[in-house]
């Protein structure tokens, strides 16, 4: 069904400007083409009605303005005129006649050689502008860049904050997924580097016409931008190595944008990175950091040569420290996870250290959870060899084998450590005990393959294991952060389970998602909910030993269920009702779990006082009130998924309803004031006619007809009497002959469109009726 926002736009006047129709659709307000009585033109956004009344979104509109205004004119749509204490606030805006990006490109195809140069300049300007005012936008993405006659222009700074805003928790919308900066998906503290990742993921699009991070669920592409590597394949010339030190998960190592604009407009060969940004030439294991705490490798560690990258010189030749050059961080060669020289340390300490080499002043480190000196690496249960457990080595003749070849054990203590973040290790339980504490380092491992590959061959070649899957270290790994779980729950079930450094054990899960509220907001903690609500890594966690057995499993089953019966729900609704047909709705995971975890939370979404709105929601939750979990919580994030459909379709059926009502009634009234006007016109006709006894009665009167005579002499003068008496009533009651054909013409094009909007009513209603077959059957 045609959206009635473009149909009944120019019908309103906001500050002098009639508006046209609707531009777009933001997060809390929408943008129409205004016209000027003048003639110019203008974008004016208003506040939506369902915010006006809150005084918090009345001020982040306020700022909008401000902060507009602060920046050069030269590279954002310059504010003409606002009205911020309006009923509906509202801002006018320079109109900038062009496509956006995102339509260019997905129309024009991806831009190539100095086009493409042209565009990062130019767009490398703004951004540079835009941060000398002081504002981080903090929403750059192809659709708010317009590509105006002129040049490009930024548009929309309705999330910008200042730089020195200091928590993004409080803002709804947080920008968007794809094009968002690790640290914003985290809701940590942000700067203006969160504008020069977007701008990097702007020009990929730009480039290749799809995102840098492309993923097939939002879950996917989260993790991606956390922990994985760009796809920047397609991207050519010196602009790869440029976006790739942009898109550098340390915040801290990317070029701020008046660096990045004097390197693009230097050109330099071969991709080099601006000045103070980190060398793109740093290995993946830096550059896919998922947070800006991650430390640079040192270039000594890298560049060493001479060494295996798979054993350590047991007998280093003096002076020379054994360093695995595939490792971050540098070894200190006397410390040995796992192994405790002198019997004191903990056996299972990731850093242990004999007390000859503890540094003065220093606690040694305690034995992790549930371990004790005398009970060895791992504690009675758990799910892994005695072997593995007591270390198992491998014999020399061994040492040549093939990446993941059987081995044989060898003799003790002649295993070969393998080297993590600082520290040796000996046993690959102790090393998972350690990956589990510090994920981000083990996230830089499992997204690196040649680093997964060491891993392997450490794991199978050297230690002998045939019990953890393969496939960890043999194929392309999507999410290494679902990796790094599933290596930590075969090896060590025994700990209790842990993702991303945050414990989720069920009691953990029922805490976080007790509040569903950032999921239907976009606050930032809505994306640790999401990374969470997959079911492939409840599984992964569900190995790992827990108060509640089995419960991991079970949520991922009903999480499984859930989301199948919601989109199901979403398909059939699309398939079914005609004004759903153009229509994508599809469950969010994490809200189907907020529900299944926290059942009480399961409400409908507020209508905003819309009866049109209110309508939908009563029908659509019909079928929450009919089923029981996990179906129900399926149903229920169906609901609030659809619910800009259901807004959209309240806007039809307002404007259906109304305009069918509104030409109804005039159609009536037309028709009532045209028989009337006809009526009096065949009267005045009738009247014509009887004038003619009037000369008649006359001629006879002189020939002495008589009576008769007499008669028609009557007759005809009433007949002219009645003639003029008609026509001045038609004139006075419906206007002159110009007025009365214009009414007549109406009265034709109010029945020409009454079918349609007969139609349109009627295809609403039938929606309606048959959406509450749906769901109450």
């Amino acid at each position: 069904m045609d959206d009635p926002r473009n149909q009944d736009a120019h019908e309103r006047v906001i500050g002098g400007y009639r508006l046209l129709r609707s531009l777009g659709r933001g997060g809390f307000g929408e943008v129409f083409l205004g016209e000027a009585e003048d003639g110019g033109r203008a974008a004016v956004k208003l506040l939506h009605v369902s915010w006006s009344g809150d005084q918090d979104m009345r001020r982040r509109f306020a700022a909008e303005v401000e902060q507009a205004r602060r920046v050069s004119e030269f590279c954002v749509a310059r504010i003409l005129d606002a009205d911020l204490e309006a009923e509906q606030p509202w801002i006018a805006s320079e109109y900038i006649d062009g496509p956006t990006l995102q339509d260019s490109v997905q129309t024009e195809g991806p831009r190539s050689g100095s086009e493409l140069q042209r565009l990062a300049v130019s767009t490398a300007t703004a951004l540079a502008a835009i941060h000398a005012a002081g504002v981080v936008h903090r929403d750059l993405k192809p659709d708010n860049i317009m590509l105006a006659s002129d040049g490009p222009r930024v548009i929309d700074f309705g999330i910008a904050r200042a730089v020195e805003a200091t928590s993004v928790t409080a803002s709804g919308v947080v920008g968007t997924i794809g094009y968002m900066a690790p640290e914003q998906l985290e809701g940590a503290r942000l700067t203006a580097a969160v504008d020069v990742f977007s701008w990097a993921a702007v020009m990929v699009f730009a480039a290749t016409g799809r995102e840098a991070f492309p993923a097939p669920t939002q879950a996917a592409r989260i993790a991606r931008i956390l922990a994985g590597t760009p796809d920047l394949e397609g991207v050519e010339g010196p602009l790869v190595g440029v976006l790739a030190g942009c898109l550098n998960k340390d915040a801290d190592a990317r070029p701020d944008a008046s660096t990045l604009l004097r390197h693009l407009i230097a050109g330099p060969a071969g991709g080099s990175t601006p000045t103070g940004a980190r060398p793109v030439s740093t290995p993946p294991a830096a550059v896919e950091a998922p947070d800006a705490t991650t430390v640079t490798p040192a270039p000594d560690a890298m560049t060493r040569v001479g060494v295996d990258r798979t054993r350590v010189a047991e007998h280093p030749p003096a002076g020379v420290v054994p360093v695995d050059p595939t490792r971050v961080a540098r070894v200190d060669p006397t410390r040995v996870a796992g192994v405790d020289p002198g019997g004191t340390a903990g056996p299972g300490a990731a850093v242990g250290r004999s007390p000859a080499t503890t540094p003065p002043g220093r606690p040694s480190p305690a034995p992790p959870h549930g371990r004790t000196a005398e009970s060895g690496p791992y504690p009675v249960g758990a799910s892994f060899s005695a072997a593995q457990a007591q270390g198992p080595m491998v014999h020399p003749q061994n040492q040549g084998a093939p990446f993941g070849a059987p081995s044989t054990p060898a003799p003790s203590g002649l295993v070969p450590p393998y080297h993590f973040a600082g520290a040796r290790f000996q046993d690959a339980g102790t090393l998972a005990e350690t990956m589990q504490r510090d994920w981000s380092a083990a996230v830089q491992v499992f997204n690196d393959p040649a680093e997964r590959s060491v891993l392997g061959a450490w794991i199978m070649n050297d230690l002998g294991d045939t019990t953890i899957d393969r496939s960890l270290f043999r194929r392309q790994v999507g999410d290494a952060n679902l990796a790094v779980a599933s290596f930590i729950s075969q090896l060590r079930p025994d700990l209790p389970p842990v993702f991303r450094g945050r414990a989720v054990a069920m009691s953990d899960l029922r805490s976080l998602f007790a509040d569903p509220r950032p999921l239907l907001t976009g606050a930032p903690r809505a994306n640790e909910m999401v990374l969470l609500a997959r079911p492939e890594l409840l599984r992964i966690l569900g190995a790992h030993q827990s108060p509640e057995p089995g419960a991991h499993h079970r949520l991922a089953e009903n999480l499984d269920g859930a989301e199948r019966a919601g989109n199901a729900l979403c398909a059939r609704l699309a398939e079914e009702l005609e004004g759903w047909r153009s229509t994508r709705v599809t469950v969010n995971p994490a809200l189907v779990m907020a529900f299944l975890l926290t059942p009480d939370q399961m409400t409908p979404p507020g209508d905003g006082r819309d009866s049109a709105v209110a309508d939908w929601v009563d029908i659509l939750w019909r079928s929450v009130i009919g089923a029981e979990l996990p179906d129900s919580a399926g149903y229920a994030a169906a609901v609030h998924a659809a619910m800009p459909t259901v807004q959209a379709l309240s806007r039809q059926r307002h404007y259906w309803e109304g305009r069918h009502s509104e030409v109804s009634g005039a159609h009536e009234a037309l028709e009532d004031k045209v028989t009337f006007q006809q009526r009096m016109h065949r009267a005045a006709q009738a009247c014509k006619y009887g004038i003619v006894a009037l000369p008649v009665g006359f001629v006879l009167g002189l020939a002495d007809g008589g009576g008769f005579a007499e008669f028609l002499f009557g007759l005809g003068v009433l007949a002219l009497v009645g003639a003029v008496g008609v026509s001045v009533t038609n004139w006075v009651m419906c206007g002159g002959a110009a007025r009365r054909a214009q009414r007549v013409m109406e009265l034709q094009h109010s029945r020409q469109q009454l079918p349609q909007l007969n139609h349109g009513v009627s295809r609403i209603r039938s929606d309606l009726e048959r959406a509450r077959r749906i769901t109450s059957g």
